[in-house]
Formats: C-alpha cells, structure tokens, sequence
C-alpha cells in the first residue's frame, strides 16, 4: 500500500501533479474527495502543507499528524540503548544510517558523532526528511540536523558504490508487528506502507563496508540478522540492538 497525495497549497495542480509522478503516488484533487470509496477511512495519505508536510490516516485527518518532527525529538532528551552501542567512539566519528526511515535513529546518532549520512529508498519518505530538515530551524535541532547527508538511494547500491568512508553503520530493517500491542504511529505507518526487508545481504554489505562498527536494530524475539552473532547485544524492553565490532586488521 502506499499513500495518496493531497494538497493544502496553492499550488498549481500542474506543479502537485507533477510532485506525485516523482513520489510515485497517485494524487487526489481537492473538492474530488466524496467520490474517494469508504476505504478511505484506512488509507494513508500524504498531505502537502503550506509549511510542512505530513502523513495522515483517514481525509478527515482526526489523530496527530505523522511527520518528521525533529524539533520535538531533539528537545526529548531521553537516551535511549542506541547512544549505548556507541559508546567509546570519538565524538568526531561518521556513521550511515542505511535504513533511514522517519530519521528519529539519525538524530540521536548526530549527538554523538559529526556526520550522518541518512539513506532512504522510498521516494515519498525521502519526501518527508527533506521537509523535516527545512523547518528545523531552533538552534539545537539545526546543529544537529546540520549534520545529515540525505540521500534517497537502496542502501546497497551506496555500499557497491563508495567504499569504507563510515566508522559506523546502523541497520534498522523493518520487523513484523510482534505481539497485540500496536507501534507508535510512525513506526506502525512505516509498517504498514512498506515491505519488510527479508535480504540478509544488508549486514554482510554493512560489515564490509564500516571501519569500526555495525548496529542492527531487532525486536528482542527476533534471531540474529543474516544468523550472524554480534560482538554484543543491548537489549531493551521491546527492541533490542546488536552491535559488530570490526576488527582492526578489518
């Protein structure tokens, strides 16, 4: 499934038109919406804004946005196990975030390291970080966002590409929902659009490719990925991260 584009701008519908073709998304017309079925109530939709962009569920947009707010994130200063896995890393370290989904990972990565390179595949969610970069204008959030690379690319044809440049790369494929209880919105919409990466290639690309370590982010129920077992494990109360350290003769 994927989400269909709508409007609040002033536009020209040219100009929309000419948005969703490059997202890959079908538009929908504002004052066209009635004649949209009753499913409606369960697709995603992405909404062009006049100042920021967001995902909503339902045309009647009734709960909170889904968007890349990393003005809220960066003010959140709950450490989470990620910071963990990087400890004992130079501050002025680089890292890939090959899986960059909403970007929330890549923000946190950037209070500890001076680079982060965030690769997206998907077009309308590379959309999104665009978006959410331009209006991360506070001065804590800019220093930070200040930092990223975006680059809307399948994280192996940038490995295949460019060789050992990352101290760092973090893995965050997308696990089936687990259990009864539903993911935070922005996960559960990631979800819910997109396809789990089931190719095991990714880790065994990122190994190659990072100079002192790998973090893979799992459920705490899910094996290791590609059967490899890290170097270490720091497990939370849902997910847990796998860490690989490279060797130095690496």
């Amino acid at each position: 499934m994927l989400p269909v584009l709508i409007s609040d701008t002033d536009e020209s519908e040219l100009i929309i038109q000419d948005l969703a073709s490059k997202l890959g998304l079908d538009l929908l017309i504002r004052g066209a919406e009635e004649k949209e079925s009753q499913l409606a109530n369960d697709q995603y939709y992405l909404v062009r804004g006049k100042e920021k962009s967001h995902l909503q569920i339902g045309l009647k947009g009734k709960q909170k946005p889904i968007l890349c707010n990393f003005t809220e994130w960066a003010n959140n200063k709950k450490k989470s196990n990620l910071l963990r896995c990087m400890k004992g890393l130079p501050l002025d370290c680089s890292v890939v975030d090959a899986t960059a989904g909403f970007g929330r990972d890549a923000l946190e990565l950037a209070t500890v390291s001076s680079s982060v390179v965030l690769i997206e595949r998907v077009p309308w969610l590379h959309y999104l970080l665009q978006d959410g970069i331009k209006n991360s204008t506070e001065g804590y959030v800019l220093s930070l966002v200040s930092k990223f690379e975006l680059i809307q690319s399948d994280a192996r044809d940038f490995f295949a590409f460019k060789k050992n440049e990352a101290d760092v790369v973090y893995l965050d494929p997308m696990f089936p929902n687990t259990g009864s209880a539903r993911a935070k919105k922005n996960i559960q919409a990631l979800r819910d659009l997109s396809e789990e990466d089931l190719s095991n290639d990714l880790l065994l690309m990122a190994l190659d490719f990072a100079k002192k370590r790998v973090i893979v982010k799992r459920h705490k129920n899910s094996g290791y990925l590609n059967n490899q077992k890290p170097s270490f494990s720091i497990q939370g109360r849902v997910v847990r991260f796998d860490v690989y350290v490279i060797s130095s003769s690496h």
